[in-house]
């Protein structure tokens, strides 16, 4: 991978397949990486081998990136200012984002905060009906709980940290230092541009109900749970019909 300076100095890792399709910027889960979700899955070469310019980031404190350990380096919404900080180091006037849980959850933020994002794909996105799914409390045992010897039964984030072997320090970092909720309902709202919800069916939370909360958004729902949707050999291809359909809209 490649590697660049953000916007603060942090220095994160990414690829670029340099095609000549339309930019797409694939962003992963938390505690995994770039080559777990994407790589591993079938997913970016599948995107590749269709055209698209495919370009893969490693968040902070992720993957092949710098790992601060300081909640302040993840302080107001980094994550997405670092999306950003990608698209001027590479001189990309527009792109797609495409995201995976957290990192579907950091395109919407990056949507809301910069114009030259035209598309979002989200794989893996929950909308709460109170905005977020757990208050500063459980936030708290969180990420005591990921620096701790011992996991916490039940807790899926030390679970995928320890499965991935990544670094728990920046990790619980990142929970200490991202903000709660990232957004809200009337944020999503705000988001006009061409916007495709994949879930999969035993997922917790439907496609078709996450995409309402978007003015142009649509759902597709493929076989799989909360994880195993991103191997559905439907996720590229759907991804691909979406962005010829937006681009021809």
């Amino acid at each position: 991978m490649e590697r660049f300076r953000s916007f603060d100095g942090v220095e994160l890792a990414y690829s670029d397949s340099s095609g000549g399709g339309e930019p797409l910027v694939l962003l992963h889960d938390f505690t995994t990486s770039s080559r777990i979700d994407w790589v591993e899955t079938g997913v970016c070469s599948s995107l590749v081998k269709k055209g698209l310019r495919v370009i893969m980031l490693d968040a902070r404190g992720h993957g092949e990136s710098e790992k601060p350990h300081a909640s302040y380096s993840y302080w107001n919404r980094a994550m997405a200012k670092d999306v950003n900080a990608l698209s001027m180091h590479l001189g990309l006037d527009k792109y797609g984002l495409m995201g995976y849980s957290m990192g579907a959850k950091v395109a919407i933020e990056a949507a809301l905060m910069y114009e030259r994002i035209k598309r979002l794909v989200l794989v893996g996105l929950a909308i709460y009906e109170s905005d977020w799914w757990y208050n500063e409390a459980e936030r708290s045992v969180r990420i005591k709980n990921m620096l701790g010897r011992r996991a916490r039964k039940g807790d899926m984030y030390r679970r995928s940290a320890d499965e991935h072997g990544g670094d728990r320090k920046a990790f619980a970092a990142r929970l200490e230092g991202a903000i709660l909720p990232e957004f809200t309902r009337g944020d999503l709202k705000r988001i006009r541009i061409p916007v495709l919800v994949v879930n999969g069916d035993e997922d917790e939370y439907g496609a078709a109900k996450a995409a309402c909360c978007f003015p142009s958004g649509q759902g597709v729902t493929l076989e799989g749970d909360h994880r195993s949707v991103l191997v559905n050999k439907g996720l590229p291809a759907e991804a691909l019909t979406f962005f010829e359909r937006a681009g021809a809209g």
